[in-house]
């Protein structure tokens, strides 16, 4: 009785805007917009509670709850986070000017799919169109024609939520685009610096190579050695100076891509490797966020395919022409297939559930695997710091027995040898722990603050 009330109350009010607008002579009034106000224009709400929407929720749009990050859990997550880059650093100085280049393909999208949202939130709305006939008398017929859904199964009021959710799942990718971007630009940066470093004591150990070479040289023409251990120390030198040449060639790759990343511009150098903090505990990763968003999506457009499976009933009046209104019941041909279609529906609703949860699982799995790895890094740091200071003692120790006549030469190269050595394996493992918790901060959406994307 409820439903047949409104029904009629409803297209009251429409044949009242066709006495409004249309005269007898089939004319429009003296003016459509002070007839006719959309905003006036209510829907009429289910019994069911599965109406298209209402006013209160069309004159708050899903867009501007998240613009603002008020009513929607993802964006308000991203616009929270705060980047674990030091203000003012070298690291902050070459994330402003990776950002500073970038494509914009994922502002774009996300921009999109803001404008398809704002389309959606007034979904609810009678639409208007010209409508023009020719009678059998040859009479061309104009009016405008005033079309409302009354009743849909809730299709629009899904187009609503799928709009919405695309615009979390193109900012979720907006944010993982930057953060993306941001750990390929401190990727390279940090490389340059690494192989600097590599290549420097690379360089290092040649110059003290050559001097072992000198004086093996010399004792070998005073008979005091043989040939194999010259042949030792020049195969020595040869492996250096192809590790040094590396490292310089790796040094200028990175940043030849660094400068076509950044588009030129100057950045600070970086002398040694610089951690940073880890993203605060409890904060989702974007994939957890992503998953939630795409599910949301995904629940939407299922609810919404459903809804297209059912009969729907919409009201429409001609302006400008008499006896011109109608209700039209129209039925969306349900077949022996239909059932399994919803269930099919249906189905993908759980299977985007269950893609959170799976989502959620893999994100645990990698930060448990990420913190184990840098834990065992920085573990391993310590361990080799300690062997570069002994080897270097070591060295010390070889090279004053050697002058005082009690070691050979070639026992004090080994040794230097195996100091250099440690050293590199020193630094790989200082700039390994850099990248990790890089490579930390990433995953978590924390190279850069949510607001400023």
């Amino acid at each position: 009785m409820r439903v047949r009330t409104q029904l009629s109350v409803l297209i009251g009010a429409v044949m009242c805007l066709s006495g409004c607008v249309g005269g007898s002579n089939g004319g429009f009034g003296q003016s459509f917009a002070q007839s006719l106000s959309l905003s006036k224009v209510e829907p009429v709400a289910s019994s069911k509670g599965d109406m298209t929407s209402d006013a209160t929720e069309a004159s708050a749009p899903s867009l501007t709850a998240a613009n603002s990050g008020d009513s929607s859990p993802i964006i308000s997550d991203l616009l929270s986070r705060q980047s674990v880059l030091p203000k003012g650093s070298a690291y902050d100085r070459v994330a402003e000017a990776v950002l500073s280049t970038s494509s914009g393909v994922a502002e774009a999208e996300l921009r999109a799919s803001k404008m398809r949202s704002v389309a959606r939130s007034k979904n609810w709305l009678p639409t208007i169109g010209p409508s023009i006939s020719l009678d059998a008398l040859g009479k061309v017929a104009a009016g405008l024609l005033v079309d409302m859904t009354l009743y849909d199964n809730g299709k629009r009021k899904a187009e609503r939520a799928f709009a919405a959710a695309d615009v979390e799942v193109s900012a979720v990718a907006l944010s993982q685009d930057m953060n993306d971007r941001l750990y390929e630009g401190l990727t390279l940066y940090i490389t340059i610096s690494e192989a600097r470093e590599k290549a420097g004591m690379a360089e290092r150990g040649l110059g003290r190579m050559h001097e072992f070479n000198r004086v093996v040289t010399e004792r070998v023409k005073g008979g005091a050695s043989s040939l194999s251990d010259q042949r030792v120390v020049r195969s020595i030198i040869s492996e250096m100076e192809h590790e040094a040449r590396t490292h310089r060639e790796a040094e200028d790759s990175a940043r030849a891509e660094l400068a076509a990343l950044t588009g030129g511009a100057t950045l600070p150098s970086l002398e040694q490797a610089t951690g940073v903090a880890l993203p605060p505990s409890g904060l989702t990763s974007l994939d957890v966020l992503r998953a939630e968003a795409e599910a949301k999506r995904a629940v939407a457009e299922a609810q919404a395919e459903r809804a297209a499976m059912l009969p729907t009933l919409s009201a429409s009046t001609i302006l400008g022409q008499s006896k011109s209104s109608s209700v039209d019941y129209a039925g969306a041909g349900l077949g022996l297939g239909t059932s399994a279609e919803m269930d099919a529906s249906r189905a993908r609703e759980a299977a985007a559930t269950a893609a959170i949860g799976k989502a959620r699982e893999t994100a645990a799995r990698r930060d448990a695997r990420l913190t184990s790895h840098l834990t065992a890094l920085r573990r391993q740091e310590r361990d080799a710091a300690d062997l570069v200071q002994q080897t270097r003692a070591n060295y010390r120790i070889f090279q004053d027995q050697f002058e005082a006549g009690q070691k050979s030469v070639m026992d004090v190269l080994n040794v230097y040898e195996q100091m250099i050595r440690e050293e590199l394996k020193h630094i790989d493992l200082k700039y390994e722990i850099a990248l990790t918790e890089l490579e930390i901060a990433r995953v978590n959406g924390a190279l850069t603050d949510g607001a400023s994307i």
